[in-house]
């Protein structure tokens, strides 16, 4: 079944991973070092793989710190100009809905101004998402930004870049580069993914299962630990059961050809037979129509099936 019909049929009303809230190392470090950058009005740049979390712990950080966010939200990020930046920083922080000049040096006075009025009241910080696909020159116009002067102030704002990869490491931004901290996030610790299970599905994940599938080495991962989860609780649901065994985690990595940690338990016994799907499926919503009161006869059950 796919991820939404699986969770339908367990009883959500609501994808459970959705907007889940987990607290992690990595999240503290960002939440500190973001801390630093808009205190000291620095440029940061944010590295890790997809689904890692970046994004989460940037906005949870910032939400925190009530800083003034200004997004540039342009989906070609590869095609980002310095002229889109200071629209959105124009669009984000005038007041009265003053728009963006159309000429170069008209609009730098403005964003001048504007920024330079803000940031007299509250910390702006500048996001953009993707970095690692900007092109080697917007960055080179980023720093030169950064050092415009309001009223004897410089680096009015701070920056923080969000990648995939390191826009730095690329050739033409050395002078970038030596301006900006570059932060690399380290994924999910064993306890961190099996806390998050346990926290998100505490009705199919018991800790020692957790800890089980957190020894994937996927499991460091937001996104593939999800994935792996879903996976595991379609193997419970084929055999009739809502909770996910040691055994199903055993058949997940023997079909990523993974080899698990030896644990104390008996790894070799032997798996029950699975049921047909939709029988086991029955079985399942059966069990929930009565616990819920519902006349679950067999015909009703082979319907919602």
């Amino acid at each position: 079944m796919t991820r939404l019909e699986l969770f339908v049929n367990l009883g959500y009303k609501r994808d459970p991973f959705k907007d889940a809230v987990f607290a992690t190392a990595d999240g503290l470090r960002v939440m500190r070092i973001l801390t630093m950058a808009v205190e000291s009005q620095a440029m940061v740049c944010i590295c890790g793989e997809r689904g890692i979390g970046k994004s989460k712990a940037i906005t949870a950080a910032l939400s925190k710190l009530g800083v003034h966010q200004v997004h540039v939200t342009r989906g070609q990020k590869e095609r980002i100009t310095i002229g889109d930046i200071e629209c959105a920083l124009v669009l984000d922080l005038a007041p009265d809905g003053e728009s963006p000049k159309r000429g170069g040096e008209a609009r730098s006075r403005q964003v001048r101004r504007i920024v330079g009025e803000v940031s007299r009241k509250r910390k702006i910080v500048l996001v953009i998402e993707e970095a690692h696909r900007m092109h080697s020159s917007t960055l080179r116009s980023l720093k030169t930004l950064r050092e415009i002067q309001w009223m004897g102030n410089s680096e009015l704002f701070s920056v923080v870049l969000v990648g995939q990869s390191d826009p730095m490491s690329r050739a033409g931004v050395s002078e970038v580069r030596l301006r900006t901290d570059v932060v690399r996030m380290n994924g999910l610790s064993q306890e961190e993914a099996a806390g998050y299970l346990c926290a998100v599905l505490p009705n199919h994940f018991t800790d020692e299962v957790a800890m089980r599938v957190a020894a994937l080495s996927a499991a460091r991962n937001f996104l593939e630990l999800q994935e792996r989860a879903v996976a595991l609780l379609n193997l419970a649901l084929a055999d009739g059961r809502e909770g996910v065994s040691l055994e199903d985690v055993a058949v997940l990595a023997g079909r990523e050809q993974e080899v698990l940690p030896r644990s104390g338990r008996a790894a070799e016994r032997k798996r029950p037979a699975a049921k047909s799907g939709d029988v086991a499926l029955r079985s399942v919503l059966g069990r929930r129509a009565a616990a819920d009161g519902v006349d679950g006869d067999e015909n009703d059950i082979t319907q919602a099936v």
